[in-house]
């Protein structure tokens, strides 16, 4: 993916279903709150949190279900803790 990084006030990015290895770009996007990201190849939670650098403070939805990422046993403790004021991670809600 290129040329995400100029389109500053994205808010939201569905790639669902590219076979992606990694989501790059979009690390300068501080309106980013809700990306689908399910449905690829992602292997690593650690590139989902440089990825979204950021805008860590303002997700508060993510849909990585289906990516070897997801597989985790503590996959969702783990993204609560990256994104601090998440409100869902693919079907969980969070008050």
């Amino acid at each position: 993916m290129e040329g995400l990084s100029a389109l500053v006030n994205l808010r939201v990015l569905d790639v669902s279903n590219n076979k992606l290895t990694s989501v790059d770009d979009i690390q300068s996007l501080t309106k980013y709150i809700y990306g689908l990201i399910s449905d690829n190849q992602i292997e690593s939670l650690e590139a989902i949190t440089e990825a979204v650098e950021g805008s860590k403070e303002k997700l508060t939805t993510i849909y990585l279900e289906n990516n070897p990422c997801a597989k985790s046993s503590d996959y969702v403790a783990v993204l609560r803790k990256i994104f601090p004021n998440v409100e869902q991670i693919d079907s969980n809600l969070f008050s």
